[in-house]
């Protein structure tokens, strides 16, 4: 397949051409590309290379829906050219053979000038440019034909042309979720959260692809048609003012007594009532076995432990595994100390790493503690925990002592674990912080969007410092699973 080129920062269609309105005035040939097309940029590809842009489409279509494995074959580690499974979707270039992830497409962009991409999942058309999905009327035709070759007359009419047309918004670049939560009285402990949850893709991805949908529920004060709200609110509308989450707050108090009120709640407990919640309103139910829940929740954040008891009589083994949303991980009175002129003693950073080694690390257990049942008596043991499955996102809840909500030292910006078969690859996501007392502090919220870090500040939102994220105090820790390679 030969490159089809475009410019990388083409402003103009090849052919403009002056169109008025109903009012009389001029129309801005960019204004009509987005009418007409997915944006200026895909309009003056399909005017210079229609057919082959067409035909380009239609095959890759086919492979995502017809020959998936194609396209997970195909797509190699950058690093050692082995196979990699995505976790996340791939990108398939419109104009070259290439298939990318998120990272590699915008690299992509810049080196190659290739502005066009469709994404692995569904065939949604990425523009560089825009630095957003379009939505084209043509493309998308030929993207809910799967790829099958069908003559445009035979599925789709003038009338539903003109509907699409008049019915299809240009969304700016800006409407990516960057948008601040107004402080409802006390409620930034619920904001940091739902920062989170609106900055998490797989959640993004549920959401927006009308997983709930709010027309078929029932439930009054509903906390994910709530979150629905927000994620329409978020991604499709061209708003920057700050935006009160009453919906939210509603059914927050509604389902959970304890949060009535307008005092100080803990974000991290938030987090637990509200993954809670949603499970509940998505499929998943009380009796229900979390291995097997495909709720949201669960195929988000959903881990596994195993406890390991080994009677130190005997030598018997017990093994028992616990579900996990998140790993809460002692730090009180483990910070390092080092020597300083020989006297005076001063406190290390704790790595994270520090945390999990010791969260893993064998414990022994009293005779009182715990009874073998091989030795029919209470006998002495020791106690390990290991991490049996990891979810894709992983949340990190530090204790402190006297619940000041101080973390020594800065979280790492990617943490490895491995075994021998495979390794994951997490990249720091979010960062909770809270600074003053418990019952009268404030929380903020690190996100990360691209490549860049954000801060949300109840309604205020500011691009921030990765520095700045790795020297805040932090409190909970959300990574995002990279890959896996095999």
């Amino acid at each position: 397949m030969d490159t089809i080129a475009v410019a990388p920062k083409a402003a103009s269609l090849a052919s403009p051409k002056v169109v008025k309105n109903a009012k009389g005035n001029i129309v801005p040939s960019s204004q009509m590309a987005h009418i007409a097309y997915g944006c200026e940029h895909m309009g003056e590809m399909l005017e210079n290379a229609r057919k082959q842009t067409l035909i380009y489409y239609r095959d890759i279509l086919r492979n995502i829906h017809e020959k998936p494995s194609i396209i997970t074959q195909t797509y190699k580690s950058s690093t050692d050219s082995s196979a990699v499974v995505s976790l996340r979707p791939l990108f398939l270039c419109l104009q070259c053979p290439n298939i990318m992830t998120e990272t590699d497409r915008d690299q992509h962009f810049e080196t190659k000038s290739h502005c066009f991409s469709v994404e692995s999942r569904d065939g949604h058309v990425y523009c560089g440019n825009c630095q957003d999905f379009i939505y084209d009327p043509e493309l998308e035709i030929r993207r809910m034909q799967k790829g099958k070759k069908r003559r445009f007359d035979d599925t789709t009419t003038a009338d539903d042309v003109k509907l699409i047309v008049n019915n299809s918004t240009f969304l700016p670049c800006r409407a990516i979720g960057l948008r601040g939560l107004y402080n409802m009285g006390q409620t930034c402990f619920m904001s940091v959260i739902l920062q989170t949850l609106i900055h998490n893709p797989f959640v993004r991805n549920f959401y927006l692809s009308e997983g709930h949908r709010q027309t078929e529920c029932e439930k009054e004060a509903c906390v994910s048609c709530a979150l629905d709200e927000m994620f329409v609110e978020f991604y499709s509308s061209d708003k920057n003012e700050g935006f009160g989450a009453v919906g939210m707050l509603m059914g927050s108090w509604l389902a959970g007594e304890a949060l009535a009120g307008y005092q100080q709640q803990d974000a991290h407990e938030y987090m637990q009532f509200i993954l809670n919640t949603l499970h509940l309103a998505n499929g998943g139910s009380t009796d229900s076995d979390s291995e097997d829940c495909k709720c949201v929740v669960h195929q988000t954040f959903y881990g596994k432990l195993s406890s390991t008891v080994t009677c130190d009589s005997c030598r018997n083994v017990t093994t028992a595994q616990d579900p996990y949303m998140d790993l809460s991980l002692d730090i009180r009175s483990h910070s390092k100390k080092r020597k300083h002129n020989g006297e005076k003693r001063e406190e290390l950073p704790l790595d994270l790493r520090d945390c999990l080694e010791r969260f893993t690390a064998k414990e022994k257990l009293g005779s009182a503690e715990y009874t073998c049942r091989n030795c029919d008596s209470p006998q002495n043991a020791t106690k390990q925990l290991s991490i049996k499955q990891l979810p894709p996102v992983l949340a990190v809840h530090l204790k402190t002592l006297k619940k000041t909500m101080k973390a020594t030292g800065a979280p790492p910006t990617n943490y490895n674990t491995y075994t021998p078969a495979n390794s994951l690859m997490y990249e720091l996501s979010t960062v909770i912080v809270h600074k003053g007392k418990i019952d009268s502090g404030h929380y903020v919220n690190y996100c990360r969007e691209g490549n860049d870090w954000f801060l949300f500040d109840d309604s205020k939102v500011v691009l921030a410092s990765e520095a700045e994220v790795l020297a805040a105090e932090a409190y909970l820790l959300f990574y995002m699973v990279g890959g896996l390679e095999v």
